[in-house]
């Protein structure tokens, strides 16, 4: 089955096609699986020591995105992207706030096209009035079945179950790796492993190596393999339906870890995502192609049989990727933009990759940098404590404290941005071009006007 539909020029995304015939109707049953605060932590993208063997085999046998950004390092701005195929500059919803009212959304658009929508988990955008499902089943951060393996399984059955003949898009959103981390090794079920033994996992290069920071890095791989578990049960049950080999699958994350240097920051730990597409005509293989959250929205109506409106979405529909083609003139840089999290003053940035290149322009010189990560974690106290005796990674607590206003990396040779390129003379035309970038794009606000 080939994947993309004719797309019909006139056909308006604010309006949408005729239900079809549900009898006959041939279109695929859409499923977006996103794990909450993950960054790409997973085996299938390399990351040490964390036990994720249901995402990786669907790595192996599906699309492996290895180039794909989030717009925002933070939940609500992120999801409402996913959810708006805009970015925050365009929906509104930077920080926590509400999107726009005249803005389409997700489950208007796919349910004017005949698909019956549903929801799972945590919806990450506001106000709720404006995500509509026809199937929600909502968890809050400490209801007892946020965390469990049977209760997603348990919704999807309830879902399945309303079955009206219309093909379904279905998000499962999942809450297991966000803070607070499980202390009891995540558990799910009978035959569960240990917990993450915290001398096999491996510390990124901006935290700082100490037995408290393992520690708190195997609690999170503990969370992030219960997500893996949570997911191949519900991929499984899903198989034993009829017509599942004509799903089309996503998974994805919403932001980076919860540890310095990555939520809340436009570092490559902060927006850089995982994204695995799997299912009825998915090429399986590795894409470096550099994709956005913002591109689901429009890959979904695409795949719904809905003609893609030129300039509705700042997303473009990603079916040509899925067959593994390499269409012209595909996006040659992808811009991420941060403003608050939870905790004042804000320090607003905006970052654009383009080549090897990531340049972040950041506001609010002299203004102190802290984000609700900085409060909860046991990672900052403890870099924090070690920096007065280290002045290597006291400059790296400055750079996170007192943010510079501009920084260049060059993710060739230092994949982990460690060294800010943005005064090095022999850097000069790449940060000339990140500054022209950010400046003419329409897709991020400037803090600075």
């Amino acid at each position: 089955m080939r994947l993309g539909f004719v797309l019909l020029a006139v056909l308006s995304v604010s309006c949408g096609a005729p239900p079809q015939d549900s009898a006959a109707d041939p279109r695929p049953d859409l499923l977006l699986l996103v794990s909450d605060d993950q960054g790409v932590v997973l085996g299938c993208y390399g990351a040490e020591g964390v036990q994720t063997p249901r995402l990786d085999a669907v790595a192996g046998e599906g699309r492996r995105f290895t180039r794909a950004y989030a717009p925002s390092a933070v939940c609500t701005p992120s999801r409402s992207s996913i959810y708006t195929g805009l970015m925050p500059a365009r929906h509104g919803a930077n920080g926590f706030g509400p999107i726009a009212d005249d803005i389409p959304v997700w489950g208007e658009l796919l349910g004017e096209l005949g698909y019956r929508t549903g929801l799972i988990g945590k919806v990450g955008a506001k106000p709720l009035r404006r995500f509509p499902f026809d199937f929600l089943s909502r968890s809050g951060r400490e209801d007892e079945g946020a965390r469990s393996l049977q209760w997603h399984v348990d919704q999807l059955d309830a879902f399945l179950a309303e079955d009206d003949g219309r093909p379904w898009a279905l998000v499962v959103n999942f809450r297991d790796s966000h803070w607070p981390f499980p202390t009891d090794g995540a558990p799910f079920g009978e035959g569960s492993p240990p917990p993450h033994d915290p001398d096999a996992v491996a510390v990124p290069g901006a935290l700082l190596d100490t037995p408290a920071v393992r520690a708190e890095l195997a609690r999170f791989h503990d969370g992030l393999r219960r997500m893996d578990a949570t997911v191949g049960a519900m991929l499984d049950r899903l198989s034993s339906e009829e017509g599942s080999d004509e799903m089309v699958g996503f998974f994805t994350s919403d932001n980076g870890p919860p540890f310095p240097f990555a939520k809340t920051t436009l570092y490559e730990a902060g927006i850089r995502m995982p994204l695995l597409a799997f299912g009825a005509g998915v090429e399986p293989g590795d894409d470096d192609h550099l994709v956005s959250l913002t591109d689901l929205l429009p890959t979904f109506l695409d795949l719904a049989g809905s003609g893609i409106v030129p300039g509705a979405f700042d997303g473009r529909s990603l079916v040509p990727l899925l067959e593994g083609e390499d269409p012209e003139g595909w996006r040659t840089c992808i811009f991420g933009t941060h403003d608050a999290h939870r905790v004042e003053p804000a320090v607003p940035s905006r970052s654009v990759r383009f080549g090897d290149w990531k340049y972040i322009r950041t506001w609010g010189e002299g203004l102190r940098f802290e984000n609700a990560v900085m409060l909860t974690s046991d990672t900052w106290p403890e870099m924090v404590r070690a920096a007065a005796g280290d002045a290597a990674l006291a400059g790296r607590v400055q750079r996170l404290q007192f943010r510079p206003a501009e920084e260049l990396y060059d993710l060739a040779r230092d994949p982990e941005e460690l060294v800010n390129l943005a005064a090095a003379p022999p850097a000069a035309e790449a940060l000339a071009e990140g500054r022209r970038l950010v400046a003419e794009s329409d897709l991020v606000s400037d803090p600075g006007r």
